[in-house]
C-alpha cells in the first residue's frame, strides 16, 4: 500500500526541479536554494554540487553537510557532505549523497578539481551515479561536468556550467537519460554587502528556467538571501550565520500547494 501511495503522489505531485533530482541532479545546497536556486556563479564551499569552478575560492580544508526535507515527505529527503582541499596546483573535493528510501533511492559520490588561470577559474567534476528502486534493482552511470566562473570586472562576474556533457542515459534500451542542464548567470556586486544574480538554466529537453537572486551582509558574520525561479513560480529565501569556525546555512523553497522545501547545512573550516 506504501508503494502505490508513493507512486501516486510522485506523479500527481512532483514538478520539473524534483523530477530532476530523481533523475540524479544533486542537491544545490542551502546557499543556492535560498537564493532561488541559482548555482553556476557560486565560489563558495558547496561548489562540489554546484559548479565545481567555484572551488577555487577554498582556502583552508572545509568539511560541509547538509539535510534536505521536500514537501515533509521523508522518502524524498536528501543528506549530503563533502570535503574540500586546496593544494599547490588548485582545490580538490569529494562529496556524496544520498536521496529516498528503501523503496526508490539514488545516491551520488563525486571527484571535483579547480584552478584559476588568470581571471578565469575552470572546474571539472566526475560522478558516479547509482539508481535503486524496489523489486527492479540497481543501476548505474558516469555522469561528467565542467564548468567556469570569469570575474570580467570588479563588480561582475559570469559563470557558465554544464551538467552531464556527456549526455550519459540510465538505461540503453530505452534511451532514459540523465537530465543535461546549461547554466549560464551573470554576479553583479556593486559592494561589499550586495550580490545580484541572474541565471538562465536550460535543460536540453524542456523549456528554459530564469532565476533572479539577492544575497546581503547584514554584518560580516550574517547574510540574507531571497531568490524567485519563473518555470516553477516558487519564492525562496535563506541565510548564512558565521561562528568562528562554524557556518549555519538555512534555505527554504515555499510551495503553497505541496508544502515547501527546507535545506539545512553546516560548514566548519580546519586550520587558522
Amino acid at each position: 500500500m506504501r508503494k502505490v501511495s508513493l507512486l501516486i503522489f510522485i506523479f500527481s505531485t512532483v514538478k520539473l526541479s524534483l523530477w530532476g533530482q530523481l533523475a540524479g541532479t544533486p542537491p544545490t545546497g542551502p546557499v543556492s536554494l535560498g537564493l532561488g536556486g541559482i548555482s553556476s556563479p557560486m565560489e563558495n564551499h558547496w561548489a562540489i554540487f554546484n559548479n565545481p569552478a567555484g572551488l577555487n575560492k577554498t582556502d583552508h580544508i572545509t568539511g560541509v553537510f547538509a539535510y534536505q526535507t521536500i514537501f515533509n515527505f521523508s522518502p524524498f529527503n536528501t543528506v549530503s557532505a563533502a570535503i574540500n582541499i586546496p593544494t599547490a596546483i588548485g582545490v580538490g573535493s569529494f562529496g556524496a549523497y544520498r536521496f529516498g528510501d528503501e523503496l526508490f533511492s539514488s545516491q551520488m559520490v563525486s571527484f571535483g578539481f579547480a584552478k584559476r588561470i588568470g581571471i578565469m577559474s575552470l572546474g571539472v567534476k566526475a560522478n558516479f551515479l547509482q539508481y535503486n528502486i524496489d523489486g527492479f534493482g540497481k543501476r548505474s552511470v558516469f555522469v561528467a561536468e565542467i564548468g567556469g566562473i570569469a570575474a570580467l570586472s570588479p563588480e561582475i562576474s559570469f559563470g557558465t556550467h554544464i551538467y552531464n556533457f556527456t549526455q550519459s542515459v540510465i538505461n540503453a534500451e530505452s534511451q532514459e537519460k540523465v537530465p543535461t542542464l546549461i547554466r549560464l548567470s551573470v554576479d553583479y556586486h556593486p559592494n561589499d554587502q550586495l550580490n545580484l544574480f541572474i541565471e538562465g538554466e536550460k535543460d536540453v529537453d524542456l523549456d528554459p528556467d530564469f532565476k533572479f537572486g539577492m544575497s546581503y551582509k547584514v554584518i560580516d558574520e550574517l547574510i540574507l538571501r531571497t531568490g524567485f525561479s519563473t518555470v516553477s513560480n516558487k519564492h525562496s529565501f535563506g541565510a548564512g550565520f558565521e561562528i568562528k569556525r562554524f557556518t549555519i546555512d538555512y534555505g527554504l523553497r515555499a510551495n503553497q500547494n505541496v508544502g515547501s522545501t527546507h535545506n539545512f547545512g553546516l560548514t566548519y573550516k580546519l586550520g587558522d
